[in-house]
């Protein structure tokens, strides 16, 4: 579950799951740099390239190993600047 809070508003959301990674710090804020500038939103982006890889391990051909994905596909809109 995610509880997120905005202002005096609190969400819970029992369908999510924050997800923690280690990398490079400038990696991180070159892509976070990047995102920004081409409207993305990350955790979407995240949330597709699971799905993508879970696709790919269920299909027939499983050797190759490439799984591609649309970065600037609309399906992973930016979160609406206010």
């Amino acid at each position: 579950m995610v509880r997120t809070r905005s202002g005096n508003s609190f969400w819970e959301d029992p369908n999510k799951k924050m997800e923690t990674v280690i990398i490079d710090k400038k990696i991180k804020e070159d892509f976070s740099k990047f995102a920004k500038e081409n409207h993305i939103n990350k955790s979407k982006l995240i949330e597709d390239f699971y799905k993508s890889i879970l696709l790919k391990s269920m299909g027939l051909n499983t050797s190759q190993g490439y799984v591609t994905i649309n970065i600037f596909n609309s399906l992973i809109p930016s979160k609406k600047l206010k």
